[in-house]
């Protein structure tokens, strides 16, 4: 039932307030988009990556949101800075993107509890109806719509304080007041600057406002959520030790220069990361591990996919260049899984340097 004490501005005043005293950077309000912009984009990616289309054309059914939820009058978008909330062991920051380290679905993360928070004051302070939408909707384009943040030449959503946020929308049934239009969706990068592109270790950032997801390192850390397949031989080398996503392109940018060593507190986690995130341990998962502290932790990889963690560990030892993994290596020769044996034999061959950077 709609709150009758209250017009849309007032709702829309104190909700961004609510959000911002329980924990969020910021919050804004904008009316559900046509989506011209967005479907431009991504058919212009189709056309600069046609073979990635399997990719960016189920993203076109964000769009088709606005006809099946016809009841949502506007959208709530809330933006979480974790930097200087967070820090990171090294030794975890060598192996996960820090996005994946912070997350709004864990039952027991700090940013759930102010999701929660939040859509509480929504339904029973406001008297909305509000339905989580972060991954139904364009997440960052309804960030820079609702003047949260802009992007940048590598693809993410940057504030003035940089790129490490956290993103989550709701849609609710009520036509709340809207921020006034955005003039320019992008931030202009410095002159000159492309060293996003330039540290791109496969090559999938090939100029500003671009991706190729068949040669990123983030996608293909958990490609087998689309496509049961090992990343493509000649970019393993290159991916290096990351194994759940990649950061590179966010640690070079000099607009995050001065951000992340603010953060003081640990990421809440049952489990300590340290003790978790280890390639002898991933190298090794066996499947009751996995479902109780990894599968719990990182989403996307699902439950039929432990091969891939194994894999990409695997993956990361030879890249190291440490011979004293290869034992390990020598072990998954033998695995149960075809991808895991495949992936060892190649791994063998690059550590023993039988298979160079971007060798085939």
């Amino acid at each position: 039932m709609q709150n009758k004490t209250m017009n849309s501005s007032e709702k829309s005043r104190k909700l961004k307030e609510k959000a911002v005293e329980f924990g969020y950077t910021g919050c804004g309000i904008i009316d559900i988009p046509d989506y011209t912009f967005f479907l431009k984009e991504i058919d212009r990616r189709n056309a600069l990556f046609p073979h990635s289309a399997f990719f960016y054309e189920p993203l076109k059914k964000m769009a088709s949101k606005r006809e099946e939820l016809n009841w949502a009058q506007s959208i709530v978008v809330a933006l979480f800075r974790y930097d200087n909330v967070y820090t990171i062991s090294p030794a975890v920051d060598r192996h996960i993107a820090r996005l994946y380290v912070t997350d709004g679905r864990l039952p027991y993360s700090d940013e759930k509890k102010i999701n929660e928070r939040l859509t509480a004051f929504m339904t029973e302070e406001l008297g909305l109806k509000a339905m989580p939408a972060t991954h139904l909707l364009p997440a960052k384009w309804s960030a820079v719509w609702a003047g949260l943040g802009k992007f940048r030449n590598n693809n993410l959503i940057y504030t003035e304080n940089g790129s490490w946020n956290a993103l989550t929308l709701w849609l609710v049934d009520e036509h709340l007041t809207p921020e006034p239009p955005v003039e320019a969706s992008t931030f202009d990068c410095p002159p000159d600057c492309n060293r996003c592109i330039e540290a791109c270790p496969t090559g999938a950032l090939s100029a500003p406002f671009t991706l190729d997801p068949t040669h990123c390192a983030s996608y293909l850390s958990y490609e087998a959520m689309y496509r049961l397949a090992l990343p493509p031989e000649e970019l393993r080398a290159k991916m290096g030790e990351m194994i759940y996503g990649c950061d590179i392109c966010q640690k070079v940018c000099p607009k995050n220069a001065a951000t992340w060593r603010e953060g003081k507190k640990e990421f809440p986690n049952p489990h300590p990361l340290e003790d978790m995130i280890t390639l002898e341990k991933l190298a090794t998962l066996d499947q009751d591990t996995f479902m109780e502290k990894i599968r719990a932790r990182f989403f996307y990889i699902n439950e039929n996919n432990r091969w891939q963690w194994q894999s990409n560990a695997i993956r990361a030892m030879a890249n190291t260049g440490n011979r004293e993994f290869e034992p390990y290596i020598v072990k998954a020769l033998s695995d149960e899984n075809e991808n895991v044996r495949t992936m060892a034999a190649w791994a063998l061959k690059r550590l023993r340097g039988e298979v160079e950077a971007g060798e085939a």
